[in-house]
């Protein structure tokens, strides 16, 4: 027994050292187990609140939805609701103003301050304090426009008065009308024979203020224009070929004003054309620190940077529908009352 065990045994334990040997062997040939990946977590985009705050946007935009339904969006939150009446209802309105603490109907243009309130009423303009709703006085003319200061202007025929002054001849508006290229392109005797009335009108500060003109000629089609008068000179001129430029918007302080399509213009007499890739708009509002513009469309509202901010043209994009807007400093309440006439 003794003999034939010897054997196995030393052939046991040849096995188990080539084994071994072979396992070596294959320790240095494969390669050793790589070491466990980290977990790489990715960041997730920035939402459009993460958005509106990294650029400190803030106030509430007031809009009117495709229903005439008031709502105040609240940024950078993105909270939207209702606004609603006395009575717990919808507030509904079309096209309106703010001012003097209240909504106001499209036409109504409250003083600074808002005592008063002025509106065009069959090519007169009526003025009536806006708590009470007591007439004060009625002028010939139209579209008024109220100065920082609290005096009523107001275009009438072909001159822009001031209660019973006037501030602006039928000569100085033709001179501002000759900017137009195709006013500029007639003869000297045709340039004298053209007509100009102003269809709108907005107070940066004092002395410079914005009109909106139309331009006849019986040589040419209908022009428009927008000058910026500084007192009488002209320090700005812009053409718009598509049609008049309506609804002036001035900024908080006065630095710019804004036309319902998105053009800006400065109080330097700088014209900037709103971007070329956007719905055509139906109302603009500025931001409380004048670096955004809300741009009101059928699709969305558009923040566009005004020249103020450090990155000028650049478009946030805001889902909610809009026919008007205005936009208020966060804390600023307004009441749902409207003096109509």
């Amino acid at each position: 027994m003794r003999r034939w065990m010897t054997p196995l045994i030393v052939a046991a334990v040849v096995l188990v050292a080539v084994l071994a040997a072979a396992d070596a062997l294959r320790g240095h040939d494969e390669p050793k187990a790589a070491a466990e990946s980290p977990t790489i977590t990715r960041a997730s985009p920035p939402t459009l609140s993460d958005i509106l705050r990294r650029d400190a946007i803030t106030g509430f935009v007031v809009y009117s939805d495709q229903d005439c339904v008031l709502h105040s969006l609240l940024l950078p939150r993105m909270l939207d609701e209702v606004v609603r009446t006395d009575a717990n209802q919808p507030f509904r309105m079309c096209r309106f103003s703010s001012g003097g603490g209240r909504y106001l109907p499209e036409g109504q243009i409250a003083s600074p301050g808002g005592r008063l309130v002025a509106e065009c009423q069959g090519g007169d303009i009526a003025v009536w304090e806006l708590q009470s709703g007591i007439p004060k006085r009625s002028l010939r003319g139209c579209p008024p426009a109220w100065r920082p200061d609290g005096r009523l202007t107001y275009a009438q025929g072909d001159r822009i008065m001031e209660g019973k002054r006037v501030l602006l001849t039928a000569a100085d508006l033709r001179a501002a009308a000759r900017n137009h290229p195709n006013i500029a392109g007639l003869g000297s005797g045709l340039r004298e024979r053209i007509s100009v009335h102003a269809t709108d009108l907005a107070w940066l500060d004092e002395r410079h203020l914005v009109a909106s003109l139309e331009i006849h000629s019986r040589f040419t089609e209908f022009q428009f224009g927008t000058a910026l008068f500084q007192g009488k000179a002209v320090v700005g001129f812009t053409t718009n070929f598509g049609g008049l430029l309506r609804n002036w918007v001035v900024s908080p302080s006065g630095s710019f004003a804004a036309g319902e399509n998105g053009t800006i213009v400065e109080r330097d007499g700088d014209f900037t054309d709103p971007p070329n890739n956007l719905p055509t708009g139906r109302a603009v509002a500025f931001s409380p620190d004048e670096q955004w513009l809300a741009y009101a469309t059928n699709v969305s509202i558009y923040l566009i940077g005004t020249p103020r901010n450090s990155e000028p043209g650049r478009i946030i994009r805001l889902p909610a529908e809009a026919q008007d807007l205005v936009w208020e400093p966060a804390g600023v309440t307004t009441g749902t009352t409207t003096v109509v006439r």
